[in-house]
């Protein structure tokens, strides 16, 4: 594959075991700077990413949520909350950020997987454990981190001829 974009949402895996190596803060930082230029309706970007490498608030967050046990074990965790007096559009902001956050972390050879919070039974909790302001609400979780290439493998996916129609279904 000439195209390394392509390449890196070709060959990108939910990762749910990470290895015990720390994420450079410029990583993380280039990560979150891709999570800022994703598109939100009417250009509100009112959004906020959370970035925890603190073992002791990641192992919290693992134990609140119940499918995201793994994210103690990432290198980093990032929260991303939207503003709900500010966005219109904050499922589709939320979740496009999180998309260029995995791709990004693609690049560099991290591992992810997106864990759903928004009004989830951990949410409530992670939220007063960080000290969230009221009007901010969570809406993903993404553990990041390096994983050994071997213990991950890519899950079935459709083929493009059972999704793709053409001008009409």
């Amino acid at each position: 594959m000439a195209n390394e974009t392509i390449k890196n949402i070709k060959e990108r895996r939910s990762v749910r075991k990470y290895i015990d190596k720390k994420i450079s803060k410029e990583i993380l930082e280039e990560i979150i700077d891709c999570a800022r230029l994703a598109p939100t309706g009417n250009n509100r970007q009112a959004w906020s990413f959370l970035v925890i490498t603190d073992a002791e608030i990641k192992s919290k967050i693992a134990s609140y949520a119940r499918y995201g046990r793994f994210i103690e074990e990432a290198g980093a965790c990032v929260a991303v909350f939207v503003n709900q007096d500010k966005a219109t559009t904050s499922l589709q902001d939320a979740s496009a950020a999180t998309e260029n956050i995995m791709i990004a972390a693609k690049s560099y050879d991290l591992g992810t997987c997106w864990v759903n919070s928004y009004q989830k039974e951990h949410s409530k909790k992670i939220k007063e454990l960080v000290n969230c302001p009221q009007e901010m609400e969570l809406m993903t979780l993404m553990s990041i981190g390096y994983y050994d290439e071997d213990d991950v493998s890519m899950p079935a996916k459709k083929s493009l001829s059972e999704v793709m129609v053409w001008d009409k279904f």
